[in-house]
């Protein structure tokens, strides 16, 4: 009888610790850059910050290059994706699609430019995703952070940004979406879509060969590419007499195994 209790008080015990949250793996990161000398955008981004698998995470010069697939997109946790010699075609839905399989976006400008010429366009720029609208070809002004929500956990760690170009290719705000931070001209510069999983910066990512920003870029950056949405609140549950009586079985073989082991010692 001694040998079954301290058995049920094992399994307890295990069950208990298979309940406990695992600690999340580091994210791996796509740089899908329509542009050039990509993977130095990825160092001057990623760092050393704990939080991402640095060489898990992959950055190539996608000019000219098709939009990729969904199951290559669906390799990485968060995708940070921008434009300098245009973006791929069908690009827009196949991000769209990444969102809804759980994926994470981080759209950086020029798309904005490229949308008000009609090159980014698909279910990404759908109201539900792109937190931003209105995109525009001006984009050269010389701005700091202005007004914004420094509880966001998207600018832990974010004291200053300024940028001299390559900024505020967006007007407006989606239906839905919460704008997290504004240009000091007024323009939108960070937002996020209601579902936490498409996310918006309006600076231009590839600081590392324009030296066009200065600040903590890279640290929202790095915080947009690991943002989680905050959950929705779950009321307590309350426990179910099955659901007591098991715990009361429980606490009892607990009590057992130890009085068998003192009379043991004895």
């Amino acid at each position: 009888m001694g040998q079954s209790l301290r058995q049920g008080a094992i399994a307890v015990a295990l069950t208990a610790a298979a309940m406990m949250p695992a600690q999340a793996a580091p994210l791996k990161v796509l740089f899908l850059g329509y542009d050039y000398n990509v993977a130095s955008v990825k160092n001057d981004i990623l760092g050393s910050d704990a939080r991402f698998d640095f060489a898990a995470s992959t950055g190539s010069d996608s000019c000219g290059a098709a939009a990729p697939s969904l199951a290559t997109l669906q390799q990485y946790d968060s995708v940070l994706v921008w434009g300098n010699c245009g973006p791929g075609a069908g690009l827009g839905n196949v991000l769209a699609d990444f969102a809804d399989g759980g994926g994470r976006v981080v759209l950086g400008t020029f798309l904005g430019y490229f949308q008000s010429l009609g090159a980014f366009t698909g279910r990404i720029n759908s109201t539900g995703y792109n937190p931003f609208i209105g995109g525009t070809t001006d984009a050269y002004r010389n701005v700091t952070l202005g007004t914004h929500d420094a509880s966001s956990a998207l600018f832990d760690g974010v004291g200053s940004i300024a940028s001299s170009y390559y900024n505020g290719d967006w007007m407006g705000v989606d239906v839905g979406a919460t704008l997290v931070a504004e240009w000091s001209n007024g323009r939108p510069f960070v937002g996020v879509n209601a579902a936490g999983n498409v996310l918006n910066v309006s600076l231009f990512p590839n600081v590392a060969s324009f030296r066009h920003a200065s600040g903590n870029y890279q640290q929202l950056f790095r915080n947009a590419l690991a943002y989680e949405a905050a959950p929705a609140p779950v009321a307590a549950a309350v426990p179910e007499p099955a659901s007591l009586a098991l715990v009361g079985l429980a606490l009892l073989a607990m009590t057992g195994t130890r009085r068998l082991a003192r009379r043991q010692s004895r």
